[in-house]
């Protein structure tokens, strides 16, 4: 007894789906990089229009240190792109740019694979330009995790 039709999965495999080479991904990545400041920026006003509204009389500007100001903006990169891949496989950058991240079985990346490719692309940033290098334009971020970056144009998942 079956409970509904059966789903083939295809991966991303085929001549479309080629890995992506440096100048892309570079590009996504400042893409990305400029949607995190925009998203920091925005998350910071809002709190401190709440804490306007809250108390208006007496709301001094918070002066955040460059530590806190860093820390954040590597949390925030972070979450941006374990929620990206893990989702949808792909961040803005990466949809402007028609790229997607793919699992060694050429899958979506799960969660786990997600978060711990993200903190390694956000503290190891330089580890994209081995993709020079690499016969199969991986960064080293891809050949530690076993992942790939692939071009794909398709909008629709």
């Amino acid at each position: 007894m079956t409970t509904g039709p059966s789903v083939t999965v295809t991966p991303y495999v085929g001549p479309e789906h080629r890995p992506a080479g440096i100048v892309t991904r570079v590009v996504a990545g400042i893409v990305d990089a400029i949607v995190v400041v925009v998203l920091g920026v925005g998350i910071r006003l809002t709190i401190a229009g709440i804490e306007f509204i809250w108390s208006p009389t007496t709301f001094v500007w918070d002066n955040l240190s460059i530590f806190a100001s860093l820390t954040f903006a590597i949390v925030l990169a972070i979450i941006y792109l374990t929620v990206s891949w893990a989702m949808i496989g792909r961040s803005y950058g990466d949809y402007l740019m028609g790229l997607r991240v793919l699992s060694g079985r050429r899958r979506r990346p799960g969660w786990a694979l997600s978060l711990v490719r993200a903190a390694f692309c956000v503290l190891f940033p330089v580890g994209v330009f081995w993709v020079i290098l690499s016969p199969e334009r991986r960064s080293v971020q891809d050949l530690v995790l076993r992942t790939v970056v692939v071009y794909d144009w398709r909008t629709v998942e």
